[in-house]
């Protein structure tokens, strides 16, 4: 596996979590603290994040989940 690769699927991997926690925040917010282990400012913000910037954020090359 290359680093090309490696970046790719670090990507998709961050944009699959960040749809994820922001479909789990707007469904059930107490839910989604307690289960993604994030503080309620932090889950505040995943809730408002455009689409833009869900794949801006997901671009990282550091994995966000963890």
């Amino acid at each position: 596996m290359n680093t090309i690769q490696l970046h790719e699927g670090i990507r998709d991997i961050n944009l699959s979590y960040l749809m994820l926690a922001q479909q789990m925040v707007k469904e059930d917010k107490s839910a989604a603290v307690y289960r993604l282990g994030l503080s309620q400012d932090l889950i505040d913000v995943i809730g408002g994040l455009t689409p833009a910037q869900i794949i801006k954020m997901s671009s990282s090359h550091m994995l966000l989940c963890g």
